[in-house]
């Protein structure tokens, strides 16, 4: 397991909370059509399976259990987004102290806070008639796949993916998560849907909620998917 520098842990101790999920770095690292992604499950661990896997529910025993079984910790993450400021910025704009801290928002907090809203989401599901079933960690960890529909005879009948409400402020910005969802569709013949969070309730995105132009710069972009 990576033991995390001294300073890191000094940085956690005082508190960090998601003002440091900076506007400008989450436009470097996860929008776009070409997003670093640094910390996606396939490049380090599936988050939101490890969160149920060990019922892990505070930021100490997430980091405990990142740092064990993630293949890249998070202070390497940290030299990863710092060092990527050079190709994006022109420049080093934020020290590693501010990286770091924007790391352990997106790794951590971010994820305590998905999981939560995913637990809403089932609740409300459940209350609203919708059967769900959870993927395979492949379709999680590269599709951006949280959840599959299901009928009475248990057939998948599309992809669900869950967002906290934030998602809805300029929801194209995160291209990569309709063009992750709308690769899988085209394979499987499965629309997908995401769900996002609203006050005590989902609203719902489908590819048929988008405009025209929004459906054809997706559809342009999967042929070259990388996940």
């Amino acid at each position: 397991m990576s033991e995390l520098p001294l300073k890191y842990k000094k940085l956690i101790a005082l508190g960090i909370d998601t003002s440091a999920n900076l506007p400008d770095l989450n436009n470097m690292t996860d929008r776009g059509a070409k997003p670093l992604k640094p910390w996606t499950a396939s490049k380090t661990v599936g988050t939101m399976k490890m969160i149920r896997d060990y019922s892990i529910t505070d930021e100490e025993t997430f980091v405990t259990k990142f740092q064990e079984l993630s293949k890249i910790p998070l202070e390497t993450l940290t030299e990863l987004v710092y060092s990527h400021q050079l190709n994006y910025f022109g420049s080093f704009k934020y020290n590693k102290n501010v990286i770091f801290k924007y790391t352990y928002c997106c790794v951590v907090l971010n994820s305590l806070k998905g999981n939560s809203t995913e637990n809403k989401f089932d609740r409300w599901a459940k209350k609203s008639g919708i059967k769900l079933r959870l993927p395979k960690s492949i379709f999680d960890e590269r599709y951006h796949v949280d959840r599959i529909q299901i009928n009475i005879k248990n057939e998948p009948i599309s992809f669900i993916s869950i967002k906290p409400n934030s998602f809805s402020h300029n929801f194209i910005q995160y291209i990569d998560v309709f063009v992750g969802l709308q690769y899988l569709s085209n394979k499987h013949k499965i629309p997908w849907k995401i769900y996002y969070r609203y006050q005590n309730f989902f609203k719902e995105i489908s590819i048929n909620t988008l405009t025209n132009e929004q459906q054809q710069k997706i559809e342009s972009l999967t042929s070259n998917y990388r996940s």
